[in-house]
């Protein structure tokens, strides 16, 4: 008869011993692997085991506000850029709402699915939620506050926040004639940042034929060759102020009047996007032009990852027909 927690695996003609230890990770049960019974290790790894399972979890009744101080206080929090603390900390405090005084132990899947789905009307609010509950989370179970990460297998809502503009759109945008919409979309099309990114952008930070980008979300420094489009656009403007995107008194403009002109622009044409779908437009386009992954994150900054992800937007005919010709040429 085995000790307790412990089970047999008959594999290649062999035993195996395995110990239970209670933990559940992705709905499967931990099981680690024990010495032969004949072994002179058996005893202390089985007795290591049994105690480290039997321990009463010193946070079985930590509750959620308590995990949040204590992540929020972590070196993992601390390293984050202010921009991503700025939104982490919108959807940690409504967390704290939500779940005032669950033990962080006893919190499931199935919990955290119905905070997701009730937050059907805002997809990508959930979306948000979802991100930054996950990443608290995976910090706690890293260090043993509890078993797993509960937000684990659930999907995010695909809800079309970050699509790429219609081509259409964009070409109506880069030939608009209010000034503000033209060279926002000059600037966010052609470098590939952010808007938070390009609303920064300074004339100081030109040099030449390129431009100097420190990204507030990633702390990344990107030296971008201007295009001749936007390099344009941009002799062309009037500097009214310390920064390219100033108003005729010279006022920096900020985020939530740079994107109600681009929505309101495209929403009159019968369109609804984001700033952002124009990031995706460019990584598109740079892909499409026969750019390598790596050529395209030096543009936009991001790691190879996501411009793989973003990749998946790209028009399959023409990738498909430049196949094909590419093909008979060979033949």
């Amino acid at each position: 008869m085995l000790p307790k927690y412990v089970k047999r695996v008959r594999s290649k003609g062999r035993d195996y011993l395995y110990f239970d230890t209670g933990k559940t990770v992705n709905g499967k049960r931990v099981y680690t692997r024990l010495p032969d019974l004949r072994d002179m290790k058996f005893g202390g790894s089985y007795a290591a085991l049994l105690g480290h399972r039997n321990r009463a979890p010193k946070t079985d009744l930590m509750p959620v506000p308590k995990l949040i101080d204590l992540y929020e206080r972590s070196r993992a929090y601390a390293a984050l850029s202010q921009a991503s603390k700025k939104l982490y900390g919108i959807y940690l405090r409504r967390l704290e709402k939500l779940l005032p005084t669950a033990p962080v132990g006893e919190i499931t899947r199935g919990d955290m699915r119905k905070i997701f789905d009730g937050m059907g009307d805002t997809p990508g609010a959930a979306n948000g939620l979802l991100s930054t509950a996950s990443a608290l989370f995976a910090w706690g179970a890293e260090r043993e506050y509890m078993t797993n990460n509960p937000c684990e297998g659930i999907k995010k809502n695909d809800d079309g926040e970050h699509e790429p503009w219609p081509q259409h759109i964009v070409d109506a945008a880069l030939a608009s004639n209010d000034d503000i919409v033209r060279v926002l979309a000059h600037l966010l099309l052609y470098t590939g940042q952010r808007l938070s990114d390009v609303l920064a952008m300074a004339w100081a930070d030109i040099t030449g034929d390129h431009i100097r980008v420190r990204q507030r979300k990633t702390g990344k420094v990107l030296t971008i060759r201007l295009h001749q489009a936007l390099s344009a656009v941009l002799t062309a403007r009037k500097r009214t102020g310390i920064l390219i995107c100033a108003d005729d008194a010279g006022r920096p403009i900020n985020a939530a009047a740079a994107r109600y002109k681009l929505q309101k622009f495209a929403a009159d044409l019968g369109a609804k996007v984001v700033p952002h779908g124009l990031r995706k437009n460019a990584v598109i386009a740079l892909l499409e032009a026969g750019c390598s992954i790596a050529e395209t994150a030096a543009i936009s900054g991001q790691t190879l990852r996501m411009v793989e992800y973003y990749a998946r937007g790209r028009d399959q005919q023409k990738l498909g027909d430049s196949a094909i010709l590419r093909w008979e040429a060979r033949s």
